[in-house]
């Protein structure tokens, strides 16, 4: 069940808590997850777990935070984890001076019940983040209930955070970025009307409006993608930066080319993840270049499907 208050939750001291953003939901988190789950089932109670809106460093640090996905995302892949209860607590400045010591005693002992709190290794809570796995021992010890952490996931000697896919996804190492998730990098835009210069090349594209302002926009360059449209996946590329070609100092935008389609989807919502990035973006002195590159663009994209498949196979 979704829950956006602690109230509507009913207490049941047998209950396997965590807390977190969770933004992203990248193999880390997953691993979490799975322990809330094992630790759950093995005493025949419920997981539950506390996430919050806005993301917090909006808050606290009163600055932008490029998600990783829409809130929506969020909470509807945690709910397809499997997970009992999740409650999503607005974070606003209020909230941002709760004590640790009170976020524990108060909110989650005294309204969910809490046998075992599972943490992430590096997790903080509470104001000025002084609530670590070390306190929450301390907690623990003096209500009765027992604390478990999870250790640091690791991929090419990085740890996997939000804060490093973000990092990878910026300077163009999709691929690391997509293995930290778990899958490929994905975000959803309504397509809206252009300049039609893609169709007067030979290339019709669906310019994008990302469906939150605050979705990450990864490095300017072209991908292959994978996308959905009213149900159906085809694959294609995507071009995302500022048109150098035509423009000087361009809005950055996401324009989606998709194979062996011809249909109208203006104002229709499309998710595109990305799988394979093949370029950065480049200004050609014509519009005859840019075709060029265009069309070797689509024959390196359909030699690496081509691998792809069979290497699934």
């Amino acid at each position: 069940m979704i829950r956006y208050s602690l109230n509507d939750i009913a207490r049941d001291p047998k209950s396997i808590v965590t807390v977190g953003t969770f933004d992203g939901l990248h193999v880390a988190h997953r691993r979490i997850l799975d322990t809330l789950q094992e630790k759950a089932a093995a005493l025949g109670s419920r997981s539950v777990l506390i996430t919050f809106s806005p993301h917090p460093q909006e808050i606290i640090g009163k600055k932008k935070v490029e998600l990783l996905m829409t809130e929506e995302d969020r909470v509807q892949m945690i709910s397809d984890a499997g997970i009992d209860e999740i409650c999503v607590l607005k974070f606003d400045r209020d909230f941002s001076l709760v004590t640790a010591d009170d976020f524990l005693t108060e909110l989650v002992y005294a309204k969910i019940g809490v046998h075992e709190l599972v943490l992430g290794y590096n997790h903080t809570f509470g104001r000025g983040a002084q609530g670590t796995v070390e306190f929450a021992r301390k907690v623990g010890e003096k209500l009765g209930f027992s604390v478990d952490y999870i250790e640091a996931v690791r991929m090419d000697d990085e740890i996997v955070s939000s804060s490093t896919i973000r990092r990878l996804l910026h300077s163009g190492n999709l691929a690391l970025a997509n293995s930290m998730l778990g899958r490929p990098y994905s975000f959803d835009g309504y397509v809206i009307r252009g300049d039609a210069r893609g169709r007067l090349l030979g290339f019709p594209t669906a310019n994008l409006k990302l469906v939150d302002e605050r979705l990450l926009v990864p490095s300017f360059g072209v991908y292959v993608v994978e996308a959905i449209v009213e149900g159906d996946k085809f694959t294609g590329l995507a071009s995302i930066g500022v048109r150098p070609t035509f423009e000087d100092g361009g809005t950055p935008m996401v324009e989606v080319w998709l194979s062996d389609f011809d249909r109208d989807i203006y104002g229709k919502r499309l998710r595109v993840s990305l799988i394979h990035r093949l370029r950065d973006e480049m200004k050609f002195d014509s519009a005859e270049q840019l075709v060029s590159q265009m069309e070797q663009d689509k024959r390196v994209m359909n030699e690496f499907l081509v691998k792809t498949v069979n290497k699934q196979r």
